[in-house]
């Protein structure tokens, strides 16, 4: 009950008023230290994996994004094709990681609650990547067309070095994630 009954008491701002835009560094530091988190969750799902099935020697997938940038050239980064290639990137892995959980098989199932935990913290970045993205006014990231369907791996070993694959690509993604946000950070 109000004391004065003529005025309608609401919470936050009147219906229409401005909302004041978000402080595009704040934003970037969300996003950095979201991305730190799952660096570190990669790392350590990365280790399990490697605990439960060693498996030495270099494993990739064609369908995995290559790692566009060095660490000579952070430098030289630029804000309008960084934030939509870096979140197109991390949307293929993300779909990589549905895929595993999806067609890993018996094997990966007992990484199943770790992978699920992984796959909806990506998400979760690549919602803050893409505000981000609109708040800057940045163009969009092309569709990705590299990734047609995959079918199941062709065996139990396939799926574990498909995974071995997965984790390692999305650990050196999401540690030059931190690092270009860091420097982009710097220019904004």
């Amino acid at each position: 009950m109000s004391l004065w009954p003529h005025r309608v008491v609401g919470p936050g701002p009147p219906p229409g008023a401005p909302r004041a835009p978000a402080d595009p560094r704040a934003e970037v530091d969300s996003a950095v230290l979201l991305t730190r988190s799952l660096l570190a969750d990669t790392r350590q799902l990365a280790a399990q994996l490697r605990d439960k099935f060693p498996a030495d020697g270099d494993h990739s997938l064609d369908s995995l994004p290559t790692l566009a940038m060095s660490a000579g050239a952070l430098g030289a980064l630029q804000l309008p094709g960084v934030l939509p290639r870096l979140r197109g990137d991390l949307l293929s892995y993300l779909r990589h990681l549905q895929w595993l959980r999806r067609a890993g098989g018996p094997a990966l199932r007992t990484l199943e609650p770790e992978l699920g935990a992984l796959q909806a913290r990506l998400d979760l970045l690549l919602r803050r990547l893409q505000l981000l993205v609109s708040h800057l006014a940045l163009p969009q990231a092309p569709a990705d067309q590299s990734l047609a369907p995959m079918g199941p791996p062709a065996s139990p070993w396939g799926s574990i070095r498909a995974a071995h694959a997965v984790l390692g690509g999305l650990h050196l993604t999401l540690d030059w994630a931190v690092r270009g946000l860091l420097l982009l950070k710097t220019r904004l």
